[in-house]
């Protein structure tokens, strides 16, 4: 017993100790400016193996844009919701929660499905 508290009291003067010297940092370390760093951008060349100057109109600047969003003409389509309840069998309940294991229906992709539409 007095091994177990024994080793437990070194763990814990262990971390008290590292908490005490974690707030002293050298003093002769000089604050950093993120502004002195010197980026390096590599400027990439694509060749893609032909002048693509000579498919472009000849008066085309790709600053300009060449599309009015306001000619686009918007159709306002409202869905109209179908009843299926027709379809269904009397009494679902999509929301029902299932009660045993044999009310629920696996579809394995196994299967072959034939639906024969006349």
């Amino acid at each position: 017993m007095s091994y177990k508290r024994l080793s437990l009291l070194v763990a814990l003067v262990v971390a008290v100790c590292q908490g005490v010297f974690a707030n002293n940092t050298p003093k002769s370390i000089e604050d950093f400016d993120i502004n002195t760093i010197e980026y390096i951008e590599e400027e990439v060349e694509i060749d893609l193996g032909f002048n693509t100057a000579d498919y472009l109109p000849e008066d085309f600047d790709a600053n300009t844009f060449y599309f009015d969003i306001n000619s686009v003409v918007y159709i306002n389509d409202t869905l109209e919701e179908e009843d299926f309840s027709a379809y269904l069998p009397e009494g679902f309940n999509a929301y029902a929660y299932a009660k045993d294991v044999q009310s629920i229906n696996y579809i394995d992709i196994a299967d072959t499905i034939i639906v024969d539409i006349k």
